[in-house]
């Protein structure tokens, strides 16, 4: 025992004997190679210091002034100064080989080196760091106990700091880690809390500024870490983003508990599709590069969920969309998933203006809520066309169904094709329903010159609609009433037209159609059968008064006439697809003509009539090539009706005899029709068998003074034109 007692106090003496000429030393010039050389015989780093500074009042400090580390790699790392504050009760323990409670689990995927060292804090001033590529494999155990130092601090601080890595670089950084040691991971292993702030950082082609992160860090193997950022803000080109968010490992989901990003000027020739594909490509990248981190190849894939998204008083250019003053607010989307696969997210959205397909929208306000294969339209409201649109409802992949539609004082000139565009748009639908349709005081207008026509005044009521059906346009339930002030359809004038139509589960009805014209009326009515498979249809038309010129302006007949015309229109069939329709063509059509005259000259009517292709397109289409050639030199050869050779004459009366037509199962007759006065006669005649195409035959015989020829329409020949008689007296 007296042996033991003496061997102790031995040791005690030996100790403070070494730590007396320790401290000594580090008075000295030669606490810098001393410290170097206990570095280097202690671990594989080589140290060296151009002066460090010691006093005893602070014992467990010491300051380095532009120290240099080597590692075993031959890395070189400088600094304008560094800092230690030691932790000698938690050093002296571990140098023991006995462990303190209160020292934190050091976290690392691998087996953590046992830390000899210990200290409260490390703060490092002016130091730049560069990241090389990471290798393939993480380096071995042995490998990692023999390239890092064992030591542990209770918090690292990095002051002005210059980090540079492969994927981002930071200007002038602080860095603040607690619960720090060093592992083969580039940050090392810390828990707790942590700090990021500096005022340029350089990321994927972008550069922000002022940029801050102060958060938590928690958990032992990497896998479980749990992330939680408190906030963090920064600048992009004028642009102020800043929030919270946090990371559940158990998921592998990163959420974004809220981000707000304020005054965005954002200016591409991108479309709406384009910038968000490549939006979603960047977050998905970037959450596979976090994924890449992990040593488990068996953990799922990191996703992101934003909780809350605001973008404040923003302005968004792109190729096929402008949104001016805008603010926004979506909740609960999930990253990489569809807008058809959302669960209960929502966006709010309005701003100053916004233009869609040249189309400008003034004050719009849209609430939408997603769900599986549902998209719930709350509201939407805007002024457009210098009227009104509101509308609620919901969208599928397949249908869309609108609970309101309310349009009001919308004036619109309709852009070329527009008839295409909105077949365009609802092409991926099914179904389309309107609860309740309002439409109040529309004005269209469309300067299409093969059919222009202005509505003016329109009022619109419909209730329980469906419009679309198996991808098929009709009424297949509901009912509209509508009528107009004024109306004008290729130049012809309407007043106050009306309309009336209904559908029970399919079977359409047309109750009434009412155009007035100026001293004239068309009325008609009829039905069809949409949900039948023959879908059997009928109409019937009377006209009374109406005038002549609609045979030109809307059936494009060569027929440049005034007058009155009184008809009776009766047909029926079955329009289950084309050969139906022929087959089944069943009516007639009468027609009385009076006060009719001639608003051209003979001649130029009669030209008009030489010139007439009747179903052009189809003797085109079935025409052979020789047959085509002949049709061209055919035309070349049509006589001439010269107004030079032919007196001129004011529009005069003329004489147009009762039209009759008939059809049965498509085979249509066409009792001769005259047209005549004085100057000119023509009369046109024939058969025209729908089912039976080589049965067509079709004569137009046109005289008109010296001038006279005969046109025939044939089945699969082109339209010939024979001159009888001429002028010169020749004869063809």
């Amino acid at each position: 025992m007296r042996l033991f007692g003496k061997l102790i106090a031995t040791l005690t003496i030996m100790v403070l004997l070494v730590l007396t000429i320790g401290l000594a030393l580090l008075h000295t010039r030669h606490a810098a190679p001393v410290i170097g050389q206990l570095t280097q015989a202690l671990s594989n780093y080589q140290f060296d210091a151009e002066a460090i500074s010691y006093t005893i009042t602070d014992p467990w400090h010491l300051t380095i002034e532009q120290p240099t580390v080597i590692e075993p790699n031959q890395q070189v790392h400088q600094a304008q100064q560094v800092q230690l504050w030691l932790a000698p009760r938690e050093t002296l323990l571990a140098w023991f080989g006995l462990t303190s409670s209160s020292n934190p689990t050091p976290s690392n995927q691998t087996q953590p080196v046992v830390p000899l060292w210990y200290f409260d804090s490390i703060l490092i001033t002016d130091v730049d760091i560069t990241q090389a590529e990471q290798p393939n494999h993480e380096p071995s155990q042995a490998q990692y106990q023999s390239q890092f130092p064992a030591i542990f601090t209770h918090r690292l601080a990095l002051k002005q700091m210059n980090l540079t890595t492969p994927r981002f670089t930071l200007h002038n950084g602080q860095v603040q880690l607690d619960n720090w040691q060093p592992s083969a991971t580039f940050w090392g292993n810390f828990s707790g809390d942590f700090r990021i702030a500096a005022p340029q950082i350089d990321w994927q082609q972008h550069t922000f500024t002022d940029l801050l992160v102060d958060g938590e860090k928690t958990g032992g193997h990497q896998a479980e870490e749990a992330w939680r950022i408190y906030g963090y803000s920064f600048d992009w080109l004028g642009t102020s983003i800043n929030g919270q968010a946090h990371f559940l490992p158990d998921s592998r989901q990163w959420i974004l508990d809220q981000i707000t990003v304020a005054n965005l000027q954002f200016e591409s020739t991108l479309t709406t599709h384009q910038l968000a594909q490549q939006a979603h490509d960047l977050i998905a990248n970037t959450l596979n590069q976090a994924s890449d981190h992990n040593d488990d190849s068996h953990q799922a894939a990191t996703t992101l969920t934003i909780g809350r998204l605001d973008v404040v008083d923003s302005q968004i250019e792109l190729a096929d969309l402008s949104l001016n003053q805008l603010n926004l607010s979506l909740l609960n989307w999930q990253q990489g998933d569809s807008y058809w696969q959302q669960n209960d997210s929502q966006l709010s959205l309005s701003a100053d203006s916004v233009l869609w397909h040249e189309t400008l929208f003034d004050g719009p306000l849209l609430d939408l809520r997603f769900t599986p294969d549902t998209i719930f339209i709350e509201g939407l409201s805007s002024k457009v066309w210098q009227g009104y649109l509101r509308t609620k409802g919901q969208v599928t992949p397949k249908a869309i169904h609108l609970n309101q539609l309310t349009l009001n004082n919308i004036k619109a000139f309709l852009p070329p094709q527009w008839s295409t565009q909105i077949a365009t748009l609802f092409a991926p639908y099914e179904t389309i329903d309107i609860q309740t349709l309002d439409v109040g005081y529309l004005q269209l207008t469309d300067t299409n010159p093969k059919q222009p026509f202005q509505l003016s005044g329109v009022n619109i009521d419909g209730n329980t609609l469906r419009i679309k059906q198996g991808k098929r346009y009709g009424l297949w339930q509901g009912k509209i009433t509508a009528n107009a002030g004024f109306a004008s359809i290729h130049t012809v004038e309407l007043v106050e037209p009306y309309i009336s139509t209904h559908s029970q589960a399919g079977n359409w009805q047309l109750d009434q159609l009412t155009l007035p014209f100026k001293n004239g009326l068309l009325e008609a009515t009829g039905q069809w059968a949409l949900s039948q498979s023959a879908q059997p249809w009928q109409i019937k038309v009377t006209t009374d008064s109406a005038p002549l010129s609609i045979l030109q302006q809307w059936l494009g007949l060569p027929l440049p006439l005034e007058g009155k015309v009184d008809s009776s229109i009766a047909l029926s069939g079955l329009a289950h697809n084309r050969a139906s329709f022929n087959y089944s063509l069943e009516g007639a059509i009468q027609a009385d003509f009076r006060d009719t005259h001639l608003i051209s000259t003979p001649a130029a009517f009669s030209q008009q009539l030489a010139n007439w292709r009747l179903s052009q397109s189809q003797f085109s289409a079935q025409a052979q090539p020789k047959q085509r050639v002949r049709l061209a030199a055919q035309s070349r050869s049509q006589p001439n009706f010269s107004a030079d050779a032919l007196p001129s004459s004011a529009p005069s009366l003329i004489a147009i005899s009762p039209l009759t037509i008939t059809s049965d199962r498509g085979r249509i007759a066409l009792q001769p029709f005259q047209i005549k006065n004085a100057e000119i006669q023509a009369v046109l005649e024939g058969q025209w068998d729908l089912a039976q195409p080589q049965k067509q035959k079709l004569r137009l015989n046109v005289a008109q003074s010296c001038h006279q020829f005969e046109r025939l329409w044939q089945y699969q020949q082109p339209p010939e034109s024979v001159s009888l008689s001429s002028c010169d007296g020749n004869s063809i």
